[in-house]
């Protein structure tokens, strides 16, 4: 659920200020657009929803968290290049953690994907057992 809430929280800093990224010119426009902080928006929102559910697969909660590594690598990537063009430390700064945050979403597809395959074993284990008449 916090991997969700800073999402939509990011998203909605990134719909209310449309002069953030600023770098290259040619692009700002799309970078700035309120279609990137609604994705992340949504995004966040689809991962606090899976969270909070009881039935949903596993493969839905993976989709959801490779969205947001996609969202977050982008965010890491163009905050790294700002800061590097502008010269400014923050912004650099700032695209560490954004580093630090997808590898930390990778880590729970890493474990959610870890999880679901010992389950799975365990369930064969057990219609095997089954079957044999144990």
């Amino acid at each position: 659920m916090i991997l969700g809430a800073i999402t939509v929280i990011v998203g909605i800093c990134l719909i209310l200020d449309d002069h953030y990224f600023f770098w290259p010119q040619s692009f700002s426009y799309i970078f700035n657009s309120d279609f990137v902080g609604t994705t992340a928006v949504f995004t966040g929102a689809g991962i606090i929803y899976v969270a909070v559910q009881r039935f949903i697969p596993s493969q839905a909660n993976t989709i959801w968290l490779l969205l947001e590594c996609t969202f977050a690598g982008l965010m890491c990537g163009l905050e790294f290049s700002h800061g590097m063009v502008s010269h400014n430390e923050h912004m650099i700064l700032f695209s560490v953690l954004w580093f630090g945050y997808l590898l930390f979403t990778l880590y729970v597809i890493r474990k959610n994907g870890l999880k679901n395959y010992k389950l799975a074993k365990r369930l064969e284990e057990r219609d095997r057992k089954i079957k044999e008449g144990r």
